[in-house]
């Protein structure tokens, strides 16, 4: 598989990660009793896991990881900012197709 390969399944389960994410952080995907960021961050962590494990090393995972990375670090601070990386990465899986 080189860089420019992925598999469908991965960029599916990728985007709706990405996508849950933003929900999430804006309190639409709130579930049992977690808040909306240990909600968001739970996702967020699962995204990394999938990027990590079933992508190949490339510009294209470490854009996605430095994207998680982004969105964690901000999501205490400024939700919204957190958001919008999650819906940047879920855009930038989408243009990947």
């Amino acid at each position: 598989m080189t860089d420019e390969e992925f598999s469908g399944d991965v960029m599916d389960v990728l985007e709706q990660l990405f996508e849950a994410g933003a929900r999430a952080v804006d309190g639409d995907a709130v579930s049992d009793e977690r808040s909306p960021t240990d909600t968001a961050r739970r996702i967020l962590t699962s995204a990394e896991t999938v990027a990590t494990n079933k992508l190949p090393d490339g510009e294209f995972r470490s854009r996605l990881l430095h994207g998680c990375d982004r969105a964690l670090s901000t999501l205490d601070d400024d939700p919204a900012v957190a958001a919008e990386h999650c819906r940047a990465m879920a855009r930038e899986v989408d243009a990947r197709r």
